[in-house]
């Protein structure tokens, strides 16, 4: 077997052995979230414990509607309200809580829970949360349009998971989407190193020859 290709053999397997060192010394470690609790929060305000939650960093997830005046079949989520009455899912208006407010808080403090959900969703929102201490974590429904929990019905559902946090890196359950990213561009260095090295060795094997 001729030289350059003996070098090239030799080569190509090790910058792809040197590309996956870097992408276990570099990208963050993925890891599967734990789903720690669940549970309604209703709308008659009051608060909702977890169990005594470790501290770091957690997803969570909330979703349905809850009517802030059940009579007029007027509907709000967690961050959203509405004065379309015909539909409890769909809503053909919405608008923020008053006073930039959250209907759902979390430690009885206002959330921002992100844009709009409509019932194509289910009025689903998603948000990161850190707990700075070892403690229950609480939910609440506040009726910030009429403060009458009087006429309010229903609840909505609530979903705590752990996830894991590597060097500042919140890791999904994803672990694909995470090294996809880092695998593609280790194999497209190689490739790029790696062939004017052969093409180097080639020439250099020719002009000998």
């Amino acid at each position: 077997m001729k030289d350059y290709k003996k070098t090239a053999l030799f080569v190509l397997p090790l910058m792809l052995f040197l590309m996956g060192m870097l992408i276990v010394t570099v990208s963050p470690l993925a890891g599967d979230e734990k789903l720690v609790w669940e549970g309604d929060v209703y709308s008659s305000g009051a608060e909702v414990f977890t169990q005594i939650l470790k501290q770091g960093e957690y997803r969570i997830v909330a979703r349905e509607i809850w009517w802030y005046n059940y009579s007029a079949y007027l509907a709000a989520d967690v961050q959203y309200y509405t004065t379309d009455n015909s539909s409890a899912l769909y809503w053909g208006n919405h608008f923020p809580a008053p006073g930039g407010h959250s209907f759902l808080q979390i430690m009885s403090e206002d959330v921002d829970w992100g844009p709009f959900s409509n019932g194509d969703t289910w009025h689903t929102y998603t948000i990161f949360y850190t707990m700075t201490d070892e403690v229950a974590m609480s939910f609440r429904i506040v009726d910030w349009v009429d403060g009458d929990y009087d006429n309010n019905v229903s609840h909505l559902h609530v979903r705590v998971y752990k996830v894991v946090t590597v060097g500042g890196y919140v890791v999904d359950s994803n672990p694909l989407e995470i090294c996809a990213p880092w695998i593609i561009g280790a194999l497209m260095l190689a490739v790029v190193v790696t062939v004017p090295i052969i093409n180097y060795f080639r020439k250099t094997h020719c002009r000998i020859g």
